[in-house]
């Protein structure tokens, strides 16, 4: 077993001596916010009271973070055959990247599941603005609202920055491991996290100060992101229910089970939603389960509309996969983050059953078959085909395969983002792939010749995404007018 790096081993007996502390305070283990929220003055450390602001999660780690100026960082331009010009930008280690968030001439990325680093570039250059040196590793996408820039760290902290200058609003600590990423809306922030009752919370902050309106129980980790639409909050959770709780009170409008595989969107008051269902089928005489997965339709009051799940295929990539280069990847990432066995608080069996992923930076990283629904039409990659359909009938318009060369496993890529009537997916191949989506014609591929997992950024003509290796990319769309998709899911509530 892989030792377990000092800063997290510091933060997890940090953890233990406070649910020691709320034990003993309390008479039973309580939750970090429960027990602030009971009480809001102080908590008791033998006969030591420590002052506690109203409505605060605990925040450690802050005392090895630092802000540094025009880091050093390789970064050079490039032009490619068809004359289009763009940049590359490595970072300190090559280290899986998220989607970059783009905004008011800056690139803000994290530097990459296991790194301590997140970063702000001029987005015209690639040249390196300033560093922000996290205290605890794994910063997920940026999401961007007013001139906060947020994001989490896979262990522990949910960090605001101005995002001009990288000084650190405010930060706190939630728990370990945080897989998913936090969504913004009208000075609110909803974050999911692991609490000290063996279970998890989606919560509610102010933006600018990190105040704590209402926190709610979620039977496990939110898949990708909460989602925001409509005066609404929506989550998706690995063991596949689907939640919604209005943003401004935290009253639970539904939970249901449906098998969810992806984070919701939502379109007319409606939640389209990735689901797998389960078939058993006779093979040569013996009778085998197989994993399906469609689109399926949720009304506003949580139940499922459509019957017969729209453009249901087979789904052997929901399977556990442990033999790809990616597989070894990922317990790679695992191990060198403190992770040789995954802790009970990550919950990976709910992933492993419902999803097919065992590993912490896999939950980290995934994003699944996720609907994007641009003016009534959806369109969602499902394994090696990507499909658009009437968002109000289910009917496919068209499928498209995506033929993607020398896999080294895992999905073949990305969810699309959109941008002036084109979709841009990321390929594990290397590749950024622009297809018309009138009709899923294949209009350009650029080979950047590393892995990318996470869909594109599409602002002012250009094209922004991070790969597996730690290197982000810029390039000139063939569109001046493609804009828009600013960050993961298109906007900060991740619901374009």
């Amino acid at each position: 077993m892989k030792s377990v790096p000092k800063m997290r081993w510091f933060r997890l007996s940090m953890l233990m001596l406070l649910q020691a502390v709320i034990m003993v305070g309390a008479g039973d283990e309580l939750d970090v916010y429960d027990d602030i929220q009971q009480n809001p003055s102080q908590v008791q450390i033998q006969g030591t009271a420590i002052p506690l602001e109203q409505n605060q999660i605990l925040d450690i780690g802050s005392g090895s973070e630092s802000l540094e100026e025009s880091p050093d960082l390789p970064h050079e331009s490039f032009t490619v055959k068809d004359g289009r010009k763009g940049w590359k930008v490595k970072v300190q280690r090559p280290l899986p990247l998220p989607t970059p968030a783009v905004s008011d001439g800056k690139v803000y990325i994290g530097g990459g599941f296991g790194s301590y680093e997140f970063y702000a570039l001029d987005a015209e250059t690639g040249k390196p603005l300033w560093l922000f040196h996290c205290g605890d590793d794994g910063p997920t996408a940026a999401v961007i609202e007013d001139d906060c820039v947020a994001f989490n760290t896979e262990s522990c902290i949910l960090y605001v920055l101005d995002k001009k200058t990288g000084k650190k609003l405010w930060g706190k600590w939630l728990g370990d491991p945080l897989m998913s990423q936090p969504a913004i809306q009208g000075g609110k922030i909803v974050m999911a996290y692991p609490n000290q009752k063996g279970g998890h919370s989606l919560a509610c902050m102010g933006l600018k100060d990190g105040k704590v309106f209402w926190a709610a129980d979620i039977p496990g980790e939110v898949i990708s992101t909460p989602v925001i639409a409509d005066g609404k909050t929506y989550a998706s959770t690995l063991e596949g229910s689907v939640h919604c709780y209005a943003l401004d009170s935290g009253e639970k409008l539904f939970s249901r089970e449906h098998q969810a595989t992806s984070a919701p969107w939502v379109w007319q008051g409606e939640i389209y939603v990735s689901l797998r269902e389960d078939e058993e089928r006779m093979v040569n005489g013996e009778k085998i389960v197989v994993r399906t997965e469609g689109q399926g339709r949720i009304t506003h009051s949580g139940d499922r509309d459509n019957e017969i799940l729209w453009a249901k295929q087979d789904a052997d990539y929901l399977n556990i996969e442990n033999s790809s280069r990616y597989a070894a990847e990922q317990k790679e990432l695992d191990a060198s983050v403190g992770f040789a066995s995954a802790p009970a608080a990550a919950k990976l069996a709910q992933s492993e059953v419902n999803l097919g992923i065992a590993s912490v930076s896999g939950v980290w990283a995934y994003q699944g078959s996720r609907p994007t629904i641009i003016e009534g039409i959806s369109y969602s990659s499902m394994g090696d085909t990507l499909k658009a359909l009437d968002a109000a009938s289910g009917k496919v318009l068209w499928k498209r395969f995506i033929e993607i060369k020398n896999s080294p496993g895992g999905r073949p890529f990305s969810p699309p983002s959109y941008a002036s009537g084109k979709l841009y997916l990321g390929a594990v191949s290397g590749e950024i792939i622009c297809l018309d989506a009138k009709d899923g014609k294949e209009l350009w591929r650029y080979d950047c010749g590393e892995p990318v997992r996470f869909q594109p950024a599409v602002v002012d003509g250009k094209v922004y995404w991070g790969t597996d290796a730690g290197t982000i990319f810029c390039l000139e769309a063939k569109d001046p007018k493609a804009t828009g998709w600013a960050m993961w899911g298109g906007n900060a509530q991740h619901n374009y």
